[in-house]
């Protein structure tokens, strides 16, 4: 870790405190099962009951883990046509909350944010559910490598589709532990990813990772403790102006137990110089309800600034 807590001021170290107690409280209560759950993870999971309008189950090989992963896709209208064989597409890549890892759990993303809902306020683009990975888009243990799986998946979409090869092509969206994982991706891969939104994530959990080893302290240990949202975020400051730009919209209700949490990354991120746009959506918890104040159409206006049009 990057000794964030020295670098905090005495009021912000002991609300860090109190929202590491709440959070130690949160993940004690809901994930002491934890350990238990992952041990049901597949690289390919079952594909949903029920058929979802435009979106196709695919797999691909990763080398990394040797086997087949599993993702969904929803192509734009006219992707198949003859006539737009020579046009690209720009990508958003959705990353599912929860754990163990699941394709299938992003389609609830797929059906907030899919672009036919959209229509012209997107531009046409590629919508990707990926499966996250044992411990959901972290790194973990040979064989469940979550990270090393999607950056094999954003090569092998650019190698097997017609999409746009570039940062400013790809835009990320997640919520709760994906919400936490766009957050580390932007920061980390910034070369990458131009765009990231983050919805719910649980960003004092991140802080517990950096200040105690890897440690959840739920039973689960990330290997790679400095892969964190606060640690990736100090790493790309200090790189200065060989960072690429990005920009970031952090999303909460503010009725969610991760709503204070959320308030004190984008403080430190201020702190830091790091431009984002919050967005707290109000009377409405983990469960952001999109719906309320034009939410769902400010989310698309920012992705579709954020997306390169061909």
């Amino acid at each position: 870790a990057c000794g964030l807590t020295a670098m905090l001021s005495t009021r912000r170290r002991i609300l860090v405190f109190l929202l590491t107690l709440g959070a130690l409280t949160g993940l004690q209560a809901q994930e002491k099962d934890m350990l238990k759950m992952v041990e049901s993870f597949q690289w390919v999971s079952p594909q949903a009951k029920g058929s979802v309008d435009g979106v196709e189950h695919r797999t691909f090989y990763s080398q990394a883990n040797q086997a087949d992963v599993g993702y969904y896709v929803s192509f734009p209208a006219g992707y198949a046509d003859p006539k737009n064989v020579g046009k690209r597409y720009p990508v958003i890549y959705y990353l599912h909350g929860g754990r163990p890892g699941a394709e299938s759990k992003g389609l609830g993303g797929y059906r907030n944010f899919r672009g036919d809902r959209a229509g012209d306020r997107m531009p046409p683009h590629i919508f990707v559910m990926v499966n996250g990975g044992k411990l959901s888009h972290y790194d973990y243990i040979d064989g469940y490598l979550g990270v090393q799986a999607f950056m094999e998946f954003v090569k092998h979409l650019d190698g097997t589709e017609r999409t746009l090869v570039d940062r400013t092509s790809r835009v990320l969206i997640g919520s709760s532990q994906g919400g936490r994982a766009v957050g580390r991706y932007l920061f980390r891969y910034p070369e990458l990813f131009a765009t990231g939104v983050s919805i719910a994530g649980g960003h004092q959990r991140e802080l517990i990772i950096s200040e105690n080893e890897g440690s959840e302290l739920n039973g689960i240990v990330i290997p790679d403790a400095s892969n964190n949202v606060f640690d990736n975020a100090r790493t790309y400051v200090d790189r200065g102006e060989a960072a690429p730009a990005v920009s970031l919209m952090v999303v909460v209700g503010n009725e969610d137990e991760n709503y204070p949490g959320n308030l004190v990354w984008c403080a430190q991120l201020a702190e830091w110089g790091i431009e984002h746009e919050l967005m707290v959506v109000p009377g409405t918890g983990h469960g952001v309800s999109f719906d309320i104040e034009n939410s769902r159409e400010r989310v698309w206006r920012f992705m579709s600034q954020g997306l390169d049009r061909e």
